[in-house]
This record gives structure tokens, sequence and C-alpha cells, in this order.
């Protein structure tokens, strides 16, 4: 991997950057390149074959689309079909950190689009990258440059530390602006329905209001916003499994989380990751006052799993998961998009409630948690 410093370049070494980012994308390789938000991940969107390496130097994303960073809105006009929602978006937020998405004309690697049709677009507020996508005349991918479920990079350390030497094999190109000021991810609005919705909160904030969500300023009260959400479902558990399925980036707090259900199960072992072991079970029973409530399971076994280190969903199936989803257990299941698919079925059966739990960085403490059962 080439690495090429881009801060305070004169103008011909600034040209010569550009030609060289365009030779690597011209020959389907992968560019590491600047943001205002993060570092991100850049291929030729129109190549299947640079696509594909895209997505396995990020591996595991379940079924997550990719978004494409265009020079300008007469760019994106090109990919996708741009209602009056998704005009009035690009004429108020950007160039900046706002992913819109449209109904897609699938002139890009499908594989961006993972089945959805539509196609998400990015003008990034960065000139250098600007001028890269000008010139080379066709869209690049824009995705965070991490491994799935990594620290987000805002140098070149971060991709170094966390990539393993087999996908850092894959880059060809890093445009080292040095570190980046940390910023939330871009906000993702999906126009498709006109009624512009919010898949992802991030640097610019749509507004939206839900019972559903709570801010989360420190570890504990992520696992006290643990407990309340807990006791909405606990009556469930007289004649069903619950099934927690957490998501969320590494450090954001699902491994706290867990905790805060274990602290409502009245579990006085002290609940560690299971990152390593991936399934940790905990016996509980329920506290002296509340064995005096009606209609409350008394006791159950709280199964706390970790599918990180999975090849593949199903091998959680041999592992016995539809064993612990019998009635009065609790289960919770970190980074649970590698079996989403698995748990639908299950929840499909009707023997087991799933609380959907998404956790979102909003700053270095504070954290966006969201839910649906």
């Amino acid at each position: 991997m080439k690495v090429i410093k881009v801060g305070n370049q004169s103008q011909a070494i600034r040209q010569a950057t550009i030609k060289k980012a365009i030779a690597v994308l011209k020959k389907g390789g992968l560019v590491i390149y600047p943001t205002e938000t993060c570092y991100g991940i850049g291929a030729d969107a129109t190549n299947l074959k640079a696509v594909e390496k895209v997505l396995q130097f990020k591996g595991s994303r379940g079924n997550k689309p990719v978004s494409i960073a265009v020079a300008n809105k007469e760019m994106a006009e090109k990919y996708v079909l741009i209602n009056s929602t998704a005009a009035n978006l690009y004429k108020e937020f950007l160039p900046g950190p706002l992913t819109v998405v449209s109904k897609s004309r699938q002139k890009t690697a499908r594989l961006l689009e993972a089945g959805q049709e539509t196609l998400g677009i990015r003008i990034p507020d960065y000139d250098l990258i600007i001028k890269i996508i000008k010139e080379f005349n066709r869209p690049i991918t824009s995705t965070s440059a991490n491994t799935s479920g990594k620290k987000t990079p805002y140098c070149l350390n971060d991709v170094l530390k966390y990539t393993t030497p087999k996908r850092l094999g894959l880059v060809d190109l890093f445009l080292d602006a040095g570190r980046l000021p940390f910023h939330l991810p871009t906000t993702v609005v999906d126009t498709t329905l006109n009624e512009p919705k919010a898949l992802r909160q991030g640097e610019i904030k749509i507004k939206a209001t839900s019972k559903n969500t709570f801010i989360s300023g420190s570890e504990e009260e992520t696992k006290k916003i643990a407990q309340d959400i807990f006791k909405k479902y606990e009556k469930v558990l007289v004649k069903k499994s619950l099934i927690f399925a957490l998501q969320g980036e590494l450090g954001s707090g699902k491994t706290q989380f867990a905790k805060g259900l274990g602290l409502f199960l009245n579990i006085k072992n002290n609940i560690t990751s299971p990152t390593f072991t991936i399934i940790r079970e905990y016996p509980f029973s329920l506290s002296p006052q509340r064995l005096q409530r009606p209609g409350l399971c008394k006791s159950g076994v709280f199964y706390h799993l970790d599918t990180w280190r999975l090849e593949k969903g199903e091998e959680l199936l041999t592992l016995g998961l539809e064993k612990m989803l019998s009635s009065k257990n609790v289960v919770a299941i970190e980074w649970m998009q590698k079996i989403r698919p698995i748990l639908k079925q299950l929840q499909s059966k009707k023997k087991t409630q799933i609380i959907w739990v998404m956790i979102e960085f909003l700053s270095e403490n504070q954290r966006r948690i969201t839910y649906r059962g």
C-alpha cells in the first residue's frame, strides 16, 4: 500500500496525486481517502471486480448496501432518480455529511445495492476528493475504510491497527491527510417514498421523535436504559423466550447493555464479553421483592452471545441456539447482523420475542440507543 501525504501540497504535486489516484481507480484498485467525516475506501463504482474487492476488505456486512460518492448533482442524476424530496436535500445539505438514498438507475455494480434497487449518493465536502471524482468522471464507492464492526478510521494508524494484513493487501493507495477531527458519520436519508426517512442519524440532524429512543452519557446510563427496556417486556417470559439483538460499532456499549440486562435479572456474576467463548450462560432467579409480583417468570437462564468470530450465522444453530430459546430464558446477541435472517425465522415461529437494539455513537461519551420489539 503506497502512502501519499496530501496536506499542504503544491498545485503541481496535488495534480500528480490526483493522477495517481485515478490511475489506481482505472485499474480496478482501492484508494483510501479523507473526507469531512472519516477516511473512506474508494473503488470504481461501475467496476464489478473493484466493488467485490471493497466488499472483501469490509468483510461481513449482512445485507447492507454501499453508497457512492459523486462530484455534483448532475453526476448523481446519471445513476439515480432524484425526486423533489431528494432535490431539496441536495440543495440544502450537499456537499456535506449526508447520504441521500434514491431509486437506482442500475448503472453501477449491482452488488452496491444489496438487492434493494436503491442507491445512496454522497457528495463529500472535501476538495481533493471532488477533483478526483470529476477527473475520473465516474462515481467511487463511499464507505468507511474499516473492516465491518471495527473502529471508524480517523488516521492511518486506525487503519493499520484494526485491519488484517490480508485485507490491507487489497489497498493500493492511502491518501494521508493526517488525523482527521472527530465527526459523526454521514446522516443517511431514504427519499424513495417521498417522505424522507432517516435511516441513520449522523453529523446532520434530521428531526424525528420516537418514544423508543434513549440518549446515554455513560456506561451506567446504558445499563439503566437496558433495564428500562427490559421492564417493558418482562411478562413475555412467562410464555416465550426473549432475544435482545444488539447492533453497534466496536466500543459502542453492547456489552454494557448486556450487563444491564443481567442486573435486571438479579445476576450477581460479573458479565463479561463472550467474544472468545462465543457463549456465556448465567442462571438467574428474581429478587425477593420482584418474586412477590404476579405474572412474572421466577427463574431461567441468561445467555450472552457474540457472533463476531463466526464465519456464518448458521453456526449458531449447531451451538444450540434453538435449545436456548425455551420459555423463561433470555438471550442477548452482539453483532446480530450476521444472524438476522435466522432470528427472523425464529420469530415467525411465535415462540420468542425479539427486541432489536441499535447503539450509535453521538460523541466520545454519548450514545443513542434505539429499540423496537
